[in-house]
């Protein structure tokens, strides 16, 4: 019973920690001071450490993904 408790507890915590919103939008400007990219929508967003974003620029459409606890793009990809 308990190895079960434990078990269905750590993939409870497997499952919360990996929510996050894939979305796609064209990048109205790009903060690299900031680290921040900013949406067609004004909606601006902050670029998690590592996330490399060098190649995008300004009128790009881009497939994101936001870590729904930090809000912080985790992935910024060229749409297909």
């Amino acid at each position: 019973m308990r190895k079960a408790l434990i078990a269905m507890v750590a993939t409870l915590a497997a499952t919360v920690s990996l929510h996050a919103a894939e979305m796609q939008a064209v990048v109205e400007a790009v903060d690299y001071d900031a680290n921040a990219i900013t949406l067609d929508d004004g909606e601006t967003l902050i670029v998690a450490e590592g996330v490399d974003y060098s190649s995008i620029t300004e009128g790009d459409l881009v497939n994101i993904v936001v870590d729904d606890n930090s809000g912080e793009i985790t992935k910024i990809v060229f749409a297909d």
